[in-house]
């Protein structure tokens, strides 16, 4: 048995990693363990691969397929604390016949509908005893992956000051008009930026209607390694995007952001960041649970964004 080892899996997408991410720091910095383990889904892990105090583990791993149906693993005996953003009994109660000593069950999302997602996670850790504050869930890069990623953008022909678009997201309901992002794009363009898009690993769809509509010079980068994104996005004058993974990781490195909401609430799932804005496309029916959400027949919140209203929130953040 490892002493003061700590294993934290969280099974969440990109964007509700993220958020979660203080949390993890709040855990570290409290416990001080010899050894940090994070286990979840290998893009999303992805993000803290570099990180010389973090382990990264495979939540697909064949080790720990057995705990996912009940049973144990030696792969999860040797840590002390396992902090499970989960409410699975199950779960918790086959860590502990695996050997974990001491399982941490953490709700992943607020039952009040009004708590910010973030907040939710550092206030459950609050009232369990744990103190650190951690403001935002920064995404740290060395110098050698931002010289990379500059070197990848040359060789490209990409040019700064550039800005990024990330014209995708995890579901249709959730996306900007493309004609509405390319008028942005244009406007961008007029002062000077170079255009970098983006495209994630569910954004085929929405890149390629982007596309359509798209005129003039550009970069588009498809699907690239989440720390190289993360490091491209670092080195941008300004993103643009819609509620995803990719608009918080533009958010935790820095980058002044901006993200366009419809379906789902800002005030419990806007990224954090030390340069972050957002804009809510308000409708009558918004915010929706997902099941509504699918059923949609017309975003009707995300037409009510308009280009001025975007254009005016950039330019802020430009100046």
């Amino acid at each position: 048995m490892s002493k003061g080892s700590l294993l934290v899996i969280h099974q969440g997408a990109l964007g509700d990693f993220l958020l979660a991410l203080p949390a993890l720091w709040v855990l570290y910095g409290s416990l001080q363990p010899k050894r940090f383990a994070v286990m979840g889904h290998p893009w999303v892990v992805e993000v803290l691969k570099g990180v010389p105090v973090i382990e990264v583990l495979d939540v697909n791993l064949p080790e720990a397929s057995s705990l996912w149906r009940g049973g144990g693993s030696p792969l999860f005996g040797g840590f002390q604390v396992a902090a499970v953003f989960s409410k699975a009994a199950e779960l918790r109660e086959a860590l502990l016949r695996a050997g974990t000593r001491q399982v941490l069950s953490l709700p992943p999302f607020p039952e009040d509908g009004q708590t910010h997602v973030m907040d939710h996670h550092i206030k459950n850790l609050y009232r369990l005893g744990f103190t650190a504050k951690i403001s935002w869930p920064e995404v740290f890069l060395t110098d050698e992956e931002k010289r990379q990623a500059k070197e990848v953008l040359l060789a490209q022909g990409a040019r700064p000051p550039f800005f990024v678009l990330h014209p995708g997201a995890g579901s249709p309901k959730k996306l900007w008009p493309p004609e509405r992002m390319v008028e942005i794009s244009r406007r961008l363009k007029a002062l000077g930026l170079y255009s970098v898009v983006v495209e994630g690993p569910a954004d085929g769809e929405a890149v390629e209607a982007f596309s359509a509509v798209h005129r003039g010079e550009g970069l588009f980068l498809r699907r690239p390694p989440l720390r190289r994104l993360a490091a491209i996005l670092s080195e941008a004058s300004l993103y643009l995007g819609n509620d995803s993974g990719i608009s918080h990781l533009a958010a935790s490195v820095g980058t002044p952001t901006l993200v366009l909401f419809g379906p789902t609430d800002p005030a419990l799932w806007s990224p954090r960041g030390p340069r972050v804005r957002w804009l809510w496309g308000r409708a009558p029916c918004a915010p929706c649970p997902a099941e509504q959400r699918r059923r949609c027949p017309h975003p009707l919140c995300m037409e009510a964004i308009g280009v001025e209203e975007v254009w005016a929130a950039l330019e802020e953040l430009l100046q």
